[in-house]
């Protein structure tokens, strides 16, 4: 599998969204729910053949995220196939799991098991007919250790707004699909002492600790992006996605070096994506947002928040 193509993200960045667009792109295979639900069985993959149908196969791709059963596709989608990653590859652990050792770094994947991933996404791929493959995580970066198993991959890290990242990880912590509050000293393990010392003194709370995570993630991806070539990264902002689709894909196929696909952009003039940064506009306190600039002060973080332009 030549230079295979890894979207990442902080948790709440908008991963999913370019998860959605990239999957109809007639030269990408990549991993469903259905590998998550098969994690040791490649053969699955073939399910994902049904889109190339000519025009019914667009039509089936649309279909797929609009119809749903108890919020689930029944469809084979892009998924974030964590069953997949974590029975094949034990150290890629997902979150809080990876912070009772450190974030997975290139030490943590075996010889084995670079021949093991190496031909597990070469069959899945294969299988769905596809000479390129993508997948997608909201989690840690994993350059190094992604680039031992594939030193030619790519690397698209999509950055946004950092107030409606942190406003989405609250909320979704209020509505109990995380558990972040009773994680918070793992966290911290990793982190500089001074931000322990300030989160302890002046944001012991969960909206806090939620923009301190956000500052962890972007300087893990800084660390990690600034030991390959600018040639294998590219950062790309969730908020040029929704503003301008088209010319964010043909920045990412330029880059990639995949062929301009004329399937990808009837696919987002069909289903426009939509901005969900308005939300954070309406649901952050004045007290949460000065708090938010009081953790977050460094130029490279504020030049993210790009919602504002």
């Amino acid at each position: 599998m030549k230079r295979p193509i890894f979207v990442f993200g902080s948790p709440r960045s908008g991963v999913t969204l370019l998860e959605i667009i990239l999957g109809c792109h007639p030269d990408l295979g990549w991993l469903s729910q259905y590998n998550n639900l098969l994690p040791s069985r490649p053969i699955i993959s073939t399910l994902s053949r049904l889109y190339e149908f000519p025009v019914l196969g667009s039509m089936l791709y649309e279909l797929a995220w609009k119809k749903r059963f108890l919020s689930k596709s029944v469809l084979p989608i892009p998924y974030e196939s964590w069953n997949f990653w974590e029975r094949n590859l034990p150290g890629f652990k997902k979150g809080v799991q990876a912070m009772l050792s450190h974030p997975p770094g290139a030490v943590d994947i075996t010889d084995d098991e670079v021949i093991k991933i190496r031909k597990l996404i070469d069959q899945c791929a294969t299988f769905q007919g596809k000479p390129r493959f993508f997948a997608t995580y909201g989690d840690y970066p994993r350059i190094q250790y992604l680039s031992q198993a594939f030193p030619d991959a790519l690397f698209i890290h999509i950055a946004r707004d950092g107030r409606a990242v942190c406003e989405s990880y609250f909320r979704m912590n209020q509505q109990g699909s995380f558990q972040s509050w009773d994680e918070r000293h793992l966290w911290f393990r990793h982190m500089p002492q001074t931000w322990y010392k300030s989160f302890t003194e002046k944001h012991y709370n969960l909206f806090g600790f939620g923009v301190y995570r956000w500052k962890f993630y972007l300087d893990l991806c800084r660390q990690e992006s600034s030991q390959i070539s600018p040639e294998r990264f590219m950062q790309i902002h969730y908020e040029d996605i929704v503003q301008n689709p088209i010319l964010a894909i043909q920045r990412i196929e330029s880059f990639a070096g995949l062929r301009s696909s004329t399937r990808v952009h009837h696919f987002v003039k069909q289903t426009p994506p939509i901005n969900c940064n308005t939300k954070w506009r309406k649901a952050l306190t004045t007290e949460q947002l000065d708090q938010f600039f009081e953790i977050v002060t460094e130029k490279e973080n504020l030049s993210l928040l790009n919602d504002d332009m």
